[in-house]
């Protein structure tokens, strides 16, 4: 009994790839602005670069789960 098993990947051009990776770049400073914020105890900046992470965490998500269908 041998099943063959494929997996198909889908080639993605070079500019999704490059906005992915923006993309990824500017969640990760999100991050460390955050987390510098609330350890210089700065809760207002914190609290907006913390809001700004998990919009663009959101954004993402559902920019890849849209693509992710076609």
């Amino acid at each position: 009994m041998s099943d063959n098993i494929s997996i198909n990947i889908k080639k993605r051009p070079l500019l999704e790839w490059l906005l992915w990776l923006v993309w990824a770049f500017i969640l990760v400073f999100i991050f460390q602005n955050a987390r510098a914020s609330g350890a210089e105890l700065e809760p207002r900046a914190a609290t907006i670069l913390w809001v700004s992470f998990v919009v663009w965490l959101l954004a993402g998500g559902v920019v890849w789960f849209t693509r992710r269908s076609n």
